[in-house]
């Protein structure tokens, strides 16, 4: 049996998942999602109840939203699959979750200080993908005197599900808009 793809209500999520604080704010540094509106072809059809699938994907997707913007960071690569590749902005050669972990160093300096929208999330079968914006800044965690530093990014999270059911993120694919 082919299982039809759907597309899931980013708002719908977001209003269960961050149940004791409002609809758009995630964490204690001020950070946002706000989800841009949904046109009909990025929202769930609404006569095909929720998947467990869904409701799996999509906590994925928030924990992970919390966790790029906690102490930390390291947390992160918990989400991602063993074999994981970053498609990084101009690099000629895809990332390991290794490279990912050094590459991603510098946050022991900076916390992200973004506001973020989903702007599309599709769960098909195994394979899920996740449209993502980050705006704001890296700020210093130790020295407030420091000048933050400009962050904008768009990345393009493909998850799988795992053998156990679980769901993790297996490709990062992103670019630093000008």
């Amino acid at each position: 049996m082919v299982k039809t793809p759907r597309k899931v209500n980013i708002r719908q999520k977001q209003s269960v998942a961050l149940s004791n604080a409002s609809i758009n704010t995630v964490t204690k540094n001020n950070a946002k999602i706000k989800p841009r509106a949904a046109s009909k072809s990025q929202t769930a059809r609404p006569d095909l109840p929720m998947s467990d699938d869904d409701g799996k994907v999509k906590k994925l997707v928030l924990d992970a939203l919390r966790i790029i913007r906690s102490d930390h960071f390291e947390d992160y690569f918990d989400l991602f699959t063993q074999d994981a590749i970053w498609m990084m902005p101009s690099a000629i050669t895809d990332v390991d979750l290794n490279a990912a972990r050094k590459f991603y160093g510098f946050t022991e300096n900076f916390w992200f200080d973004q506001q973020t929208s989903i702007d599309e999330l599709m769960v098909s079968g195994d394979m899920a993908y996740v449209r993502v914006s980050f705006d704001g800044y890296l700020r210093p965690k130790r020295n407030s005197a420091d000048q933050p530093l400009r962050s904008i990014s768009r990345h393009i999270w493909i998850l799988k599900r795992q053998l156990d059911g679980q769901w993790k993120i297996s490709r990062d694919i992103w670019n630093n808009p000008k």
